[in-house]
């Protein structure tokens, strides 16, 4: 890689490529600290964990601007997605923070500030080029920082070339392009002969380049990095070293032949993105007077550009998963059949709500040609479109093998090995599924890793068995499915839920569960009375209508006598 005369970004650097960089997949996500107190690499499974200092927090960082509950990583679809959860100092995704309660989705490279830390998505050896600085204590008499009232004002004359590269930055459409933009129009009005863009740690012992460019053909490369004054840029001064005189201080900055250095942080939002290191050595030009003033005003467009862009790509982001989740939504709902209704003799309610945007719940009623009427709800493991697309899968799997041969069993049997031959192997498919005779009032049914149901009778008892008699779907290909048989009272209400329902938590994490649901089935005398109120209640137990997971209730009912 060339120092000298041209340009050359990074691979995969986290700031290098922020539209082009594509979201985190994969079932550990890693997270590495750049910044802040020691702590060790974190890695999360895709259960995803919470970021806080409370005891129960899976990412545990003690430090009083760390909320107890900060903020939460989830995996969903193979996407991973962070979520602030309303501290008081918020959370910076890549110096930006992020709303309270919407979810963003981290992509390689990403930067998650929390409190003194400063996280990155993967590994910062796979995303960067890390190496060490010069160790220059020798030079600290030569390393003068620079205070703004020096920087004030800018040369007349220099105006026009200012303005120019102000322009240039602040056409950037994406971030390689605007580091490339910085570096030139830094090198160009500044007199400098090479440039880097960096990220350092506080004490400046190592950096990450970001990109680096050189203008006079020589040979120089990117080790030779003074610590002194990358330490002051960490700590958001500007610095300068100056070498009227060359004192004898070892192998540094001397021996090097650099007769001028200045570093410049770029700061987003009161936080150093970046720094911006220049130097000039040997028989290169002579650095312009006002070098420093240009700098500094230079690194102000670009800290407002770089903010720009990232606040951009963050919308980009969450539109984009708004527009395709909202796609499996509207898909989804056209498969359902309508939320009230009657099948053959035998009507039915039921209430669907998606947790986020598309739901991995399925729902189907179906009229037999035997006069039978076929009930089923299930519920995908994981969320979103990948959960929604399986959903819709086994829904049509299910009516075809339930209409073609009316047998509960054959349909488990046959969804079964479709899921196994088709579907990831983390997916995985609770299932309840009926066929309720009209005329002698019984009900046949599978309970393939369910368990949420319960049998409603006219006198007002509501009762669960509460135990699955078979594993999940796409679990076990040997599995053998059998039905169970049930002889029914006349008006009997068959009441099916997803475990949206019975594990829905309220602020002290207690869960809403089955003896809760029964207790509010009690009451009702309807299909459509069972699942307004159970939804209702358990709205009102979680004291939000935002519930935590997709959420279906399903209720039919049997003739009365």
């Amino acid at each position: 890689m060339l120092w000298n005369g041209y340009h050359q970004t990074m691979v995969s650097s986290p700031a290098n490529s922020t539209f082009c960089r594509p979201p985190f997949k994969g079932p550990i996500l890693r997270l590495s600290p750049v910044a802040g107190p020691p702590l060790d690499s974190i890695e999360l499974t895709r259960s995803g964990g919470v970021i806080g200092r409370g005891s129960t927090c899976e990412v545990r960082l003690v430090d009083p601007t760390v909320s107890r509950r900060h903020a939460s990583i989830s995996c969903q679809d193979d996407h991973w997605l962070i979520q602030d959860l309303g501290g008081a100092n918020g959370t910076l995704l890549n110096e930006v923070k992020i709303e309270d309660e919407v979810a963003s989705i981290l992509a390689e490279g990403d930067r998650i500030r929390v409190g003194p830390w400063s996280l990155q998505v993967g590994t910062v050896e796979t995303t960067s080029m890390a190496m060490r600085t010069l160790d220059d204590a020798g030079a600290e008499d030569r390393v003068r920082r620079v205070s703004p009232a020096e920087t004030a004002s800018l040369a007349r004359h220099r105006l026009n070339l200012f303005i120019e590269c102000a322009g240039r930055i602040n056409q950037a459409y994406e971030e390689t392009t605007l580091w490339d933009s910085i570096l030139l129009s830094a090198l160009e009005g500044s007199g400098f002969g090479r440039g880097a863009l960096l990220r350092s740690d506080a004490q400046a012992e190592s950096v990450e380049i970001i990109a680096y460019r050189g203008l006079d053909g020589g040979d120089g490369r990117p080790d030779d990095l003074s610590r002194s004054l990358i330490r002051a840029a960490a700590e958001g001064d500007m610095a300068q070293m100056l070498s009227d005189e060359q004192p004898a201080y070892g192998q540094s900055i001397a021996d090097l032949n650099i007769h001028s250095a200045l570093c410049c942080p770029i700061m987003v939002d009161d936080i150093v993105a970046a720094s911006l290191y220049l130097d000039a050595r040997g028989t290169e030009a002579t650095v312009q007077n006002d070098a420093a003033s240009f700098c500094q005003a230079l690194v102000r467009i670009a800290g407002l550009a770089i903010a720009n862009l990232r606040r951009r790509e963050l919308v980009e982001r969450q539109q984009r998963m708004e527009s395709d989740l909202s796609a499996a939504r509207e898909a989804q709902h056209f498969m359902l059949p309508p939320s009230r209704g009657v099948v053959g003799s035998l009507p039915y309610a039921m209430q669907f709500q998606p947790g986020r945007y598309a739901s991995g719940d399925l729902f189907d009623v179906i009229p037999l040609p035997d006069g039978r009427v076929g009930f089923g709800v299930g519920d995908v493991s994981g969320k979103g479109i990948g959960a929604a697309i399986l959903m819709a899968a086994a829904q049509s799997h299910i009516h075809s093998v339930l209409m073609r041969e009316g047998d509960p069993t054959a349909a488990a049997t046959a969804v079964n090995e479709y899921v196994l031959a088709h579907s990831a192997v983390n997916r995985f498919i609770s299932l309840w599924l009926g066929v309720l005779d009209p005329v002698s009032l019984e009900l046949i049914y599978v309970d393939a890793g369910h368990g949420h149901w319960a049998l409603c009778d006219a006198e007002g008892n509501a009762a669960s068995e509460r135990i699955a008699a078979h594993p999940p779907i796409g679990i076990d290909s040997d599995t053998s499915f059998e039905a169970n048989q049930l002889q029914c009272k006349p008006g009997t209400r068959i009441v099916v839920m997803t475990d949206g329902v019975v594990e829905q938590p309220r602020e002290d994490q207690e869960q809403f569960g089955m003896d809760r649901a029964l207790a509010v089935l009690e009451k009702c005398t309807s299909p459509a009375e069972d699942v307004e109120s159970l939804h209702a209640a358990v709205c009102e137990f979680a004291k939000t209508d935002q519930l935590a997971d997709d959420t279906t209730i399903a209720s039919i009912q049997l003739p009365m006598a």
